[in-house]
Parts: C-alpha cells; sequence; structure tokens
C-alpha cells in the first residue's frame, strides 16, 4: 500500500523520459503530461474532501465517536504505521498528513480524524511558515533538485505552482479545521471542541520523529553510529534526503519546520488538559524569552500574580517551584562560576552608564571607583538576596500548598519553553542575554536547565509517593 502511495505522490526514474524531445528551449514548455502529472493530486483530492465533508455533517457520528472512550489498539498501530511507512519510503512529511486524511476517510474512527486535523494545522504553520524566509523552500513543491529550478526549468509559471500550494496545502487544513476543529457556538459553553481529544493530540505530537527515525534506517549505515538507535545517530537537516533543496536550508529553518508541529501538538494538549492558569505561566515564560529577559525576571511577574491572583492554585503551585529551581540555578552557578557575579554586574550596571548615561555620570562612577570598592559589592549582595532568595523561598512557604504531582510535572518544561523562545541553538545561547565573560562552560548551563527539570520531577515523584502512602 507504502509503495503504490508513493508512486502515485512521488515522481519514480523515468518518469519525465520522453517529455522533453527537443533539446531547444521549447523542450522546456508546459506539456499536457507533466501538467496531468501533477494534478494527479488534486484530483485525487476531491472525492476524498467530499467524502471528508459528508463525514461532518453526520451529528450522530461525533456522538458516536465521542462515546467511544477507549480507541482500539490498531488506531495507534495504524497513525503510527503511516509515519513510519512515508519516511521509510522517502515521502515528504506533508504525503503522511494526507494518507493520514485517507486513513481517516476510510475507517472513520474519532483518533484517527483527529490526528488529520492536528496535523493539517501543523503542516500548514510549518510550510507557510518556512515559505516566509529561506528562497530555496519554495523549490520543494518542483521536486528540489530533482526537477529544474521553479518557474525556469520545470516549464510552469511561478502562478501555476502558487496555486497547485494552495490546493494540497491550505486547502485541506482550512477545511479539516473547519468540519472538525473547535467552532463558537454561541451557547452556554461558548464553543465545541471538536474531534482533536488530547489522545489524538498526545499521539500526533512524535509523529515526525517516527518519520524522521524510519527515515534514517532507510539511509546506509554510518561509521560510528547504529541507525536503529536514532536520534544518536539522526540530525534534524537529514531531512533534506527527501526534499533534496539546494542550497541546504539552515539549521533553524529545520528547527521552525519540526517545532512547529511539537509545538502546535503540545499546545492542544496543554489545552485539552491543563488548567488555565497553567497556559498563563507558559504564556509569560514564552513571552518574557520573546524579549530577551532574563528568567529571573519572568519568573518575578509570574510571583507578582500569584501574589494578587487568589483563585489559580494551580498558577502558585508552578510559581514555588520554578522560584525553587531559580534560586538553585543561580546560586549553584555562583559557586561553579565565582566570576559570574561580578561579570554581570559589569555587565549589567557599568557598561550600561557608561555607554548610555551622561558623560558627568560616568565619570563620576569611575571617580568613586566602585568596580574595585568592597562596600558596593556588599551593597550588590545584599540586592541579590532581596532579588533572588528572599522571593524564591517566600514563593515557596506562600505556595507550598499549592504544589502536587501534576503541577510539578506541568513545571518542567517551562524553563526549556523559555530558551526555545530565545531562539538559541544551544544552551550555551543563554548567555546572549546576560553577557557573563568569559563564557560559562558547557556544564553551568546544563546544570542550570538539568536541575530545573531535575527538581520537578523530584518534587512530583515525592507528591505521588506521599499519595501513596496516604
Amino acid at each position: 500500500c507504502a509503495r503504490t502511495f508513493s508512486k502515485l505522490f512521488l515522481p519514480q526514474k523515468g518518469a519525465f523520459d520522453g517529455m522533453d524531445a527537443h533539446s531547444d528551449s521549447k523542450s522546456k514548455a508546459w506539456t499536457i503530461r507533466r501538467c496531468l502529472w501533477n494534478c494527479r493530486l488534486p484530483l485525487f483530492a476531491l472525492p476524498l474532501f467530499v467524502g471528508l465533508c459528508k463525514l461532518s455533517r453526520y451529528q450522530d457520528l461525533r456522538d458516536i465517536m465521542a462515546l467511544r472512550a477507549e480507541p482500539d489498539m490498531w488506531e495507534y498501530g495504524l497513525v503510527c504505521s503511516i509515519a513510519v511507512a512515508t519516511g521509510y519510503l522517502h515521502l515528504p512529511f506533508s504525503v503522511t498528513s494526507w494518507l493520514m486524511l485517507v486513513a481517516a476517510f476510510v475507517v472513520e474512527a474519532r483518533l484517527v480524524v483527529g490526528v488529520a486535523t492536528l496535523m493539517s494545522l501543523s503542516t500548514l504553520l510549518a510550510w507557510y511558515g518556512l515559505r516566509a524566509t529561506p528562497p530555496q523552500a519554495v523549490s520543494a513543491l518542483s521536486g528540489g533538485s530533482r526537477c529544474h529550478d521553479l518557474g525556469t526549468g520545470s516549464g510552469a509559471s511561478p502562478v501555476w505552482w502558487k496555486a497547485w500550494d494552495l490546493m494540497v496545502h491550505l486547502l485541506p487544513a482550512i477545511s479539516m479545521l473547519y468540519w472538525y476543529g473547535p467552532r463558537w457556538t454561541g451557547g452556554s459553553s461558548g464553543y465545541a471542541p471538536g474531534v482533536v481529544d488530547e489522545r489524538a493530540a498526545l499521539l500526533a505530537l512524535p509523529l515526525n520523529l517516527l518519520w524522521l527515525w524510519a527515515l534514517g534506517l532507510s539511509l546506509p549505515a554510518r561509521i560510528g553510529c547504529a541507525g536503529w538507535l536514532w536520534p544518536c545517530g539522526m540530525q534534524l537537516s537529514e531531512t533534506n534526503v527527501v526534499y533534496r533543496l539546494a542550497p541546504e536550508l539552515p539549521w533553524r529553518a529545520w528547527r521552525w519546520i519540526y517545532g512547529a508541529h511539537w509545538c502546535t501538538c503540545a499546545a492542544w494538549a496543554a489545552y485539552l488538559l491543563l488548567p488555565r492558569d497553567a497556559l498563563l505561566a507558559y504564556g509569560i515564560f514564552v513571552a518574557s524569552g520573546f524579549v530577551w529577559m532574563p528568567f529571573t525576571n519572568a519568573w518575578w511577574i509570574t510571583f507578582l500574580v500569584a501574589l494578587f491572583v487568589h483563585d489559580a492554585p494551580f498558577f502558585r503551585g508552578m510559581v514555588a517551584c520554578s522560584g525553587a529551581t531559580t534560586a538553585i540555578g543561580w546560586y549553584g552557578t555562583r559557586l561553579l562560576v565565582p566570576y559570574a557575579f561580578k561579570s554581570l554586574l559589569n555587565a549589567w550596571i557599568f557598561e550600561p552608564v557608561q555607554r548610555w548615561m551622561p558623560a558627568c555620570v560616568s565619570k563620576a562612577v569611575d571617580r568613586m571607583q566602585l568596580q574595585t570598592s568592597s562596600a558596593f559589592f556588599a551593597v550588590a549582595r545584599l540586592g541579590d538576596i532581596c532579588v533572588h532568595l528572599i522571593p524564591t523561598v517566600s514563593s515557596i512557604f506562600l505556595f507550598a500548598d499549592c504544589v502536587s504531582m501534576k503541577v510539578a510535572l506541568a513545571s518542567v518544561p517551562c524553563n526549556l519553553m523559555y530558551w526555545a523562545a530565545t531562539g538559541g541553538e544551544r544552551l550555551a545561547d543563554t548567555n546572549r542575554l546576560y553577557g557573563v565573560s568569559p563564557e560559562p562552560p558547557n556544564y553551568v548551563w546544563k546544570f542550570i536547565y538539568g536541575s530545573h527539570c531535575a527538581l520537578c520531577l523530584t518534587v512530583s515523584g515525592a507528591c505521588f509517593a506521599w499519595q501513596g502512602y496516604a
């Protein structure tokens, strides 16, 4: 079945042999045969969309799917096997999304329909977000280096390719979201959640990793790594084996492609599983990372919000967990890197004064020799205690009764979400926000981020053990 769809969606060897009979410029003309080949997918999509549209109109079908609490195991296997098969056969991930639509049309199971709806959204965000940055990304429409450049060697005008792109990427995503996604009803509940539940969101989350893992299985074995032990030997950039974009996309582009899918699925699952105040905490950390605000400032915002919002116990518990890890990360860093405190004072106080303040102020600071003054550093240490130690310890004492196993687990990805929002490629890129000089070793950043995850997981396990004991 997978090989049949491979022949359907991708050009085979010699697919265009005999099309260009002449070597002059007329040989590159847009022929009827090539037009029919590129129209196979839209022509195949038309009856599929008609069936899915009719399926969405049966309200009793949604009721039946809602009554079945547990999906069958074959539904999980079907979804995962589609991702693995398409990756192993070097089919684009958009084809994986299309085959998921076919499976949703055939089996009419809520889990499969939900996964197909979510993958349509993630494919839409990843593809059109990618189209906005690297110019060579559009060549994926014409097969990358398999064919000539878009609009020249292929013989097709860019307008035709854009119309074809809208047919195979935009139309499926918009249609599935309209038919099966959440919608505003205006009743007492306000909105209908659609067919995507938490199981579909969590199942769709690792599908692009399964696709990449299967792609790695199909590649020749490399020295020093075992392909079947992925992710030890695979890189996100190896996706270009399928798309053959030239020149290759930068690492940030591949991170956007995979990250858009992960963020879409994770955000949908978090919206369904977590309270709204947990989403507020995530939003604060992500927004702080986007504007390159230090993590301590982001935690301070959550701490102030928790002090004035009294009906958000989940949010307060997350503030307590994050406060403990903030103190551990900061004072642990001061032990590992003794020069970090003075370097931060220089980066955040003395250098801005010299650069932005009037000359009279900067000269006065130089005359006072604050950089070597023991009294100034004593005051700075007192301010550090007021900024890092006292507030974090206070949050633990104030909100300790709000901490639970779910709260601690929900707090695990807070600093990783913050780091991802900063746009860093490595954990050490966090120093772009702080300006510690010389650059701290890599193990320091691993300690900062790892201590947060380790403490939250430890607290979660302790809460679970205490509940079992009680």
